[in-house]
């Protein structure tokens, strides 16, 4: 077993050790948030709508209360302004040195201000019935709410449980209400009732206190059981990062000790040897008893010279491989600016072979590899003809870029656009090159190209080691390059570009704007646009499409969704194969189902690569 994989082996045994112990901590952080979360935005506020219940309906009470003894006061005014009326002055009356028109007076002011606060305190009553009303409504739609999001069956019929409770305090207290009511009207009516109604009344408020009772029992029992399985989650998670972290620890430190002590023997070994040829004793041959790199090196050791060459040989063999351009650059260039890299405005392209993993699997090796030499070889040509430079082949996939000193300072977007474009059109030889390539006359796969291209500022130089480099470029704009090339997965489009791309070579071809969009790693909108030819050879159907297709996106990002449908729907009838605008009535379409966003900003985002 090679060094590398023996080191790799202890540190991705530490690895997987320490990574079940991140998943496991993380699946009980994720508990415990789930039940800080409950007890916040669940049995908290129950709490606070069982407590206000309560508290509203203790008010009521008194406010029936204070009522009662407004009206007896009421009734014994009343009576007293009757007896002034037959001329009986009763006896609390005959003192004091009022006559008997001031005393009248003054019962009359006394009585008006009674009803006064008779009517405040009906009015007072009512609001308080509107208030526990409220309350209970609150309650029942957080308990709805929790049920809906519960992650668990059994914390489903949990809450469930508090349903039939809030239903039983809101039916007890409608009860309590009418018969408070009742008892009011009783009052005012001097009815012989109003016994049997304070009996009632009382009945109820114990039952309506159970009720209320039993409700903030349960409610209390749920927070205190999120409260303690959190806590047990914690103390879970805890145990299980210290149990793992001394396993891994212990582990490395045997496993370490096991391979520093394989590697050091063949070294002593070795060094011995080394010792003897450095005296002159070249006669000597160590044993390789390893199959690692040591022993490698042992074998190494005994054919030194041999070796040597070979290395020499392959090192001017695969030496590196750059675009001549670029060297002739890196010779001729006096401040070494390509060297050490600086800041320019570059257009990357990315394209990809559309349907690639579907296609390989039809081949053998040696037929794939022909493939995608000659699908290489035939779109690389437009990009090096329009003095863009290769940057590197990923598989099925094209890196390229527009950068000065290889080409005009303000053209790079234009000739990315160029070769762009023909590239999409060289797909239909390509095409036609298929059965011979494949051997085929029928059953042909789908072949298809997608192309993204950005354009801004990036670093351009070299890059790596110091015997091993290549000239590219980085930055944001290469990332966005590659996102836009993925994008046109989204849109069913061959070729997307950047904003900035569009503006730099609009002079020169006509383009489509696609959409705003956040592409995934960024956080601002990127605007996207189709190039769809050349100006003036693109023709007028198209440019009249384009214009009702971009009328009709700019109602879809104004959330203007009647007007937007009506603008895709015209744009289906005039173009029936146009991908984009079947991509907006499927998004219309969901929108209606679904509805809108809440934060719709006319800016769509793209979560995947």
């Amino acid at each position: 077993m090679k060094i590398p994989h023996k080191i790799f082996g202890v540190a991705i045994l530490v690895f997987v050790l320490m990574g079940s112990s991140i998943l496991y901590s993380t699946y009980k952080l994720y508990q415990v948030s789930k039940e800080v979360t409950d007890l916040a935005e669940i049995f908290i506020p129950l709490s606070d709508r069982i407590a206000e219940i309560d508290l509203q309906i203790v008010e009521q009470e008194m406010h029936v209360e204070r009522l009662e003894k407004h009206l007896i006061a009421v009734k014994l005014i009343d009576e007293e302004l009757h007896e002034l009326d037959a001329g009986i002055l009763p006896e609390h009356l005959q003192t004091g040195s009022e006559s008997l028109a001031v005393k009248r007076e003054r019962l009359e002011t006394e009585r008006t201000e009674l009803r006064k606060r008779i009517a405040a305190e009906e009015e007072d009553f009512e609001v308080r019935e509107a208030n526990v009303d409220a309350a209970i409504k609150q309650a029942e739609d957080i308990v709805a709410r929790a049920i809906d999001t519960a992650s668990t069956v059994e914390g489903q019929n949990t809450l469930k449980t508090l349903l039939p409770l809030l239903q039983s305090v809101d039916q007890q207290h409608s009860n309590l209400h009418a018969q408070m009511t009742l008892l009011i009207a009783a009052l005012k009516q001097d009815s012989p009732m109003l016994f049997e109604l304070e009996k009632l009344i009382e009945e109820e408020e114990d039952q309506l206190a159970q009720n209320i009772k039993a409700t903030w029992e349960r409610v209390a029992h749920f927070t205190e059981a999120a409260a303690l399985t959190a806590e047990e989650h914690e103390r879970q998670a805890l145990l299980v990062n210290i149990v793992l972290a001394a396993v891994s620890g212990v582990l490395a430190l045997l496993l370490s000790g096991l391979v520093i002590r394989g590697m050091l023997r063949p070294l002593r070994r070795l060094m011995h040897g080394t010792s003897e040829v450095e005296a002159g004793d070249l006669s000597g041959e160590i044993v390789a008893g390893t199959r690692d790199e040591i022993g490698d090196l042992t074998r190494s050791f005994n054919n030194m010279v041999q070796e040597l060459r070979k290395t020499e040989e392959i090192k001017d063999k695969f030496g590196q491989y750059v675009d001549p351009r670029v060297v002739s650059g890196l010779i001729g260039d006096p401040n070494m600016e390509l060297v050490n890299g600086e800041k320019k405005v570059v257009s990357v392209f990315f394209a990809d072979f559309a349907n690639f993993t579907g296609i390989s699997e039809r081949f053998t090796p040696g037929g794939l590899v022909k493939l995608i030499n000659r699908y290489l070889a035939l779109m690389s040509e437009p990009v090096t003809r329009h003095h863009g430079l290769i940057d590197k082949y990923i598989g099925d996939a094209i890196m390229a870029f527009w950068a000065p000193p290889f080409c005009t300072d303000g053209k790079q977007a234009s000739l990315a656009v160029e070769a762009a474009l023909e590239d999409a059109a060289l797909i239909d030889q390509f095409r036609a090159e298929l059965p011979d390539l494949m051997g085929l006359r029928r059953d042909l796969p789908h072949i298809g190209m997608r192309i993204g291209i950005a354009t801004g500022e990036a670093v351009v130089g070299s890059i790596g080691s110091e015997k091993t480099k290549n000239y590219t470029v980085i930055g944001d704009t290469v990332n966005l390059g590659s996102r836009l090339e993925g994008a046109n997965k989204v849109y069913g489009t061959g070729i997307l570009v950047c904003r900035r791309t569009c503006e730099m070579a609009s002079a020169a071809f006509e383009f489509r704007k696609i959409d705003d969009l956040i592409v995934s790693g960024k956080t601002e909108p990127v605007s996207i646009y189709e190039p769809l030819g050349a100006v003036g050879s693109v023709a007028e159907e198209a440019l009249a499409h384009r214009d009702r297709f971009e009328h009709a996106l700019k109602a879809f990002h104004a959330g203007d969704w009647s007007a937007a449908a009506a603008g895709f729907l015209e744009c289906r009838k005039s173009n029936e194969k146009d991908p984009v605008t079947e991509t907006y009535v499927r998004r219309l379409a969901l929108i209606k189902r679904n509805g809108p966003p809440a934060d719709w900003d006319g800016v769509w985002r793209l979560d995947g690569k």
